[in-house]
């Protein structure tokens, strides 16, 4: 936004002559447009942005706009084609994932407007539903990123007693409050004292100061709380995982140790004392073990360590693109009451925001959207295959070609793709044959149970 004005000396009527006073008027949503004069509503676009500027900022906006749709299309393509990704959890990433691509679908578009052509060009109620959609969209995905992080954190610290009530319906349940908790932020503005009189060309949320404090509470500080809490048990718990199976490792790496020498020490069926040849085998034997044990343990110490690193990935982008926004939106709502009672003010005046460090932050938060199919797809090694597939439109033949690689992967057949996807055929059409046969012996059975009956 402009400098602030002395709203004490601004005239009822301004005249409709384009001069940057009445721009500055307009930004400061003293004027509507239907004040304005043509000419001066024709160059309001060209205010920030000259025409290369504005050519490459809609480009990258596009960009987001058509990344954040269509990589969260993917993400519920790939649960939806792939047999193995159809389980409870991923149906918190499915909300995630819609609750994103709608975000690029319904909020993305009228944002990239309002952007460029710095004015609002639709009626009332396009911006009554634009704002709705916005909050409604952006509060549900960071909700259901808390409810993620909730879900990850029980399967960590309860995995057998959680594994039982994991079930499809429980996740709705929680879906279901994920939704129902955003619309509670998100819609009672349009019925209330909350909603912010519309003045042609300017459509923002709404500026009531308990509405604010409410919303971005609900919206983003819980959530935010909940998070650090228990993303940071997660981190604790890893970290002493990690602790104790590097302990099991020395305690097994010296144990071995220990057998070997007491082997060399051994006496032989001679008499004498550890002969060349068998503890050279023992010596091979024990070593190999020790060798395996380390392996074993470098690859679960690997493990553990991606692990902490896709949490910390997780927290960094989540916080990085919301807290600079929702900071600035409760700065701002407190400040009203703030500096009216410290001044003794009848009308509390509004905190100056600069317009374009308002754009960034509000487009920082939008890039969570488009950043969240990234972390929780391209980490999670289950949705990687398919979406190579996919984008390959190898959708109808997809479990199949899945299944091949798997099993090529498992029996070291990566190196020829046609005996992968022939072996993994056979073993399907084995498995597809014995289910046959024991269900032919099971109609034969009660077959001849009922000829036995009917005698």
């Amino acid at each position: 936004m402009s400098a602030p004005l002395d709203w004490e000396k601004l005239p009822p009527n301004v005249p409709c002559n384009c001069t940057s006073f009445e721009i500055t008027l307009f930004k400061q949503e003293a004027i509507s447009l239907g004040n304005m004069s043509q000419q001066c509503i024709d160059l309001l676009p060209s205010c920030n942005y000259n025409l290369g500027s504005k050519v490459l900022l809609g480009f990258i906006l596009s960009i987001i706009a058509c990344g954040t749709f269509f990589g969260n299309v993917l993400v519920v393509m790939a649960v939806a084609l792939v047999k193995k990704l159809q389980n409870p959890s991923n149906l918190l990433i499915v909300s995630l994932a819609c609750s994103d691509l709608l975000v690029g679908l319904l909020v993305l578009p009228f944002a990239i407007i309002y952007q460029l052509m710095n004015y609002f060009p639709f009626p009332e109620e396009i911006c009554n539903f634009w704002t709705s959609c916005d909050v409604l969209l952006c509060t549900s995905s960071i909700l259901n990123l808390c409810a993620i992080s909730i879900d990850r954190y029980l399967v960590i610290t309860k995995p057998f007693e959680y594994a039982v009530k994991r079930t499809p319906v429980r996740m709705g349940l929680m879906i279901a409050a994920v939704w129902l908790l955003s619309a509670c932020i998100s819609i009672p503005p349009l019925f209330s004292s909350w909603k912010n009189k519309f003045s042609e060309g300017h459509c923002g949320y709404p500026t009531n100061t308990e509405y604010q404090v409410y919303a971005v509470f609900v919206a983003f500080y819980l959530p935010l709380i909940i998070m650090l809490v228990l993303y940071g048990n997660i981190f604790k718990l890893a970290r002493k995982m990690a602790k104790a199976d590097e302990k099991q490792k020395v305690v097994h790496l010296r144990q071995e140790d220990k057998n070997l020498i007491d082997e060399q020490l051994a006496p032989n069926n001679n008499g004498g004392v550890g002969g060349a040849r068998p503890s050279v085998q023992s010596g091979g034997t024990s070593r190999s073990g020790g060798a395996n044990s380390a392996v074993a343990a470098k690859k679960k110490s690997s493990s553990d360590t991606k692990a902490i690193k896709t949490l910390g990935v997780i927290m960094g982008c989540f916080t990085l693109c919301w807290l600079p926004f929702f900071i600035m939106q409760l700065v701002g709502a407190l400040y009203k009451p703030i500096h009216a009672a410290v001044n003794k003010l009848d009308v509390p005046e509004p905190m100056y925001i600069n317009e374009h460090m308002f754009a960034i932050f509000l487009w920082l938060g939008y890039v969570n959207s488009f950043l969240n199919p990234i972390i929780y797809a391209k980490f999670n090694r289950d949705f990687r295959m398919p979406f190579k597939h996919i984008l390959l439109c190898h959708c109808r033949s997809i479990n199949n070609r899945l299944r091949a690689e798997q099993y090529a992967e498992q029996y070291g057949l990566t190196g020829n793709s046609r005996k992968a996807s022939s072996a993994a055929t056979s073993a399907g059409r084995l498995q597809r044959r014995r289910s046959s046969d024991a269900n032919a012996r099971r109609a034969r059975h009660n077959l001849d149970n009922g000829a036995e009956h009917a005698m």
